[in-house]
């Protein structure tokens, strides 16, 4: 695997029968599918699936953990999901929005950053969890990680319950998947603030 210093990879922290059921869940969640161009103004066929799951009102601000908190119980795995995750990470973090992507064929991922701010990246990260029940290396939907320079610095398969953590907020893409791929690919993604420890 091909991983520079600000991201990380993590496989098997989940036990198979929660792994299941986390993927059984967001795989008959249904998407939206949303152009981006009206948002971002990147361009006019920058389109994706998603689905917003806990947000703010006020991008970046407002913790969002207690909506996540109180989802619906056929949607427990996904809190569950994220209290694995918070408690892997090692240290303290607000969380400011969860949502479920996914990508077929034909629909291109854009190279982006999380945060418009450039002196705000520094305690930004991205976590993704890769939700499908299978993936194979033919399928493709790679996510790339560049520098400032425009180079790859990680490439990450989207295995099944594998879990990316990137810090800093570095550009990055979620690759198409190829025109063998029978599914979609979805990828459970949480963004949050890493916070100073308590003194």
């Amino acid at each position: 695997m091909f991983l520079g210093s600000n991201v990380r990879v993590a496989d098997g922290l989940f036990p198979g029968d929660f792994q299941d059921r986390l993927i059984e869940t967001v795989s008959w969640m249904p998407m939206h599918f949303l152009n981006r161009w009206e948002r971002f103004k990147s361009h006019e066929l920058d389109m994706h699936w998603y689905y917003p799951i806990a947000f703010a009102e006020e991008p970046f601000t407002e913790d969002v953990e207690p909506k996540l908190l109180a989802l619906d119980e056929s949607l427990q795995a996904i809190t569950e999901c994220w209290s694995r995750v918070k408690e892997s990470l090692g240290y303290p973090v607000r969380l400011y929005e969860c949502m479920l992507s996914a990508n077929t064929f034909g629909t291109e991922g854009r190279v982006h950053q999380d945060i418009a701010e450039e002196d705000a990246r520094a305690n930004h990260v991205t976590v993704l969890v890769y939700c499908n029940r299978e993936w194979n290396l033919a399928w493709a939907g790679e996510t790339v990680f560049f520098d400032d320079q425009n180079e790859i610095t990680s490439a990450v398969m989207p295995k099944p319950g594998r879990i990316v953590v990137a810090d800093g907020d570095p550009p990055h893409v979620g690759r198409s998947v190829s025109r063998t791929c029978p599914t979609d690919r979805r990828v459970l993604v949480f963004k949050l603030w890493r916070l100073e420890a308590a003194a």
